[in-house]
């Protein structure tokens, strides 16, 4: 079936995406022809910080230890308040690129090029960032009966000269080769932040997520409050982190750990 699928892709890829628009293989438990229920997927910025004052760098990064005051997060109508120590980070625009959102269970290995996790959407796509932490936009798809564990998902850097990264690039020529783009102030100065991460991430759901007769919702947060963290206290200047060196390579670290998901089926963004 997987060779198959291979094939179907290099040869047929409106044919399989017309396949997939009508029935995903499962991975689930119990999984069987009709046992499958509606799963929304949304993206949020997360509304409090990951970082804990008594080790702030052992969820996320590199391992570097950092000392200091956590960050202070303040969703606002002009955008995400990001505060720690003396620097004051604004966010008033948050875009990334993402392909392959797959659910997975314990034991599944999900690969981008077979059917052994349910998709929820191919891509890549474009996800906007609702920076004022309400709720992003949602796709629901239908998804096997199971028990999941975690998304998986890529940060993709839109280079490749396959149809649908082509076709990407044509309708989003800002961000070819890049991931991901920011917009806002630092230390009330303006920038552009933009960076080429280019990472596979299995984000665990903090408690699984149980598909019978019924759907679900899951969102994926993200913590922006993390990416720009100093070791000895304050924010990198977003910036500083756009010029190839040891910043920018801290910057993808905590990018690539920033995020979490959860199932919020009131989608409130909040894990309860």
């Amino acid at each position: 079936m997987r060779g198959f699928l291979r094939v179907l892709r290099r040869r047929h890829p409106l044919l399989l995406s017309l396949a997939a628009s009508i029935g995903l293989a499962a991975c689930g438990e119990g999984t069987g022809p009709g046992a499958h229920s509606r799963v929304g997927l949304g993206f949020q910025v997360a509304r409090t910080s990951m970082a804990s004052s008594a080790m702030i760098a052992s969820a996320f990064g590199d391992g570097t230890s950092f000392t200091g005051a956590p960050p202070t997060v303040t969703p606002t109508a002009t955008g995400l308040r990001i505060t720690r120590d003396a620097d004051v980070l604004l966010i008033t625009k948050a875009q990334l690129v993402v392909r392959h959102v797959k659910l997975k269970n314990a034991v599944a290995v999900c690969t981008d090029d077979d059917d052994d996790c349910p998709s929820i959407r191919v891509g890549p796509f474009l996800v906007d960032v609702p920076i004022n932490g309400t709720d992003g936009a949602r796709i629901a798809v239908p998804v096997p009966a199971g028990s999941y564990s975690s998304v998986r998902l890529s940060l993709h850097k839109v280079t490749s000269s396959d149809s649908a990264d082509t076709a990407f690039r044509l309708a989003n020529p800002t961000f070819t080769n890049l991931s991901v783009r920011l917009e806002g102030t630092f230390n009330g100065v303006a920038f552009v932040f933009t960076n080429d991460v280019d990472a596979t991430l299995d984000v665990p759901l903090t408690a699984p997520l149980v598909i019978g007769t019924g759907g679900g919702d899951v969102t994926v947060s993200i913590d922006f409050s993390t990416w720009f963290l100093r070791p000895a206290g304050g924010l990198y200047g977003p910036a500083l982190a756009n010029a190839p060196g040891a910043i920018r390579a801290a910057v993808q670290n905590n990018i690539r750990a920033a995020f979490r998901a959860f199932r919020d089926d009131d989608r409130d963004g909040r894990d309860d």
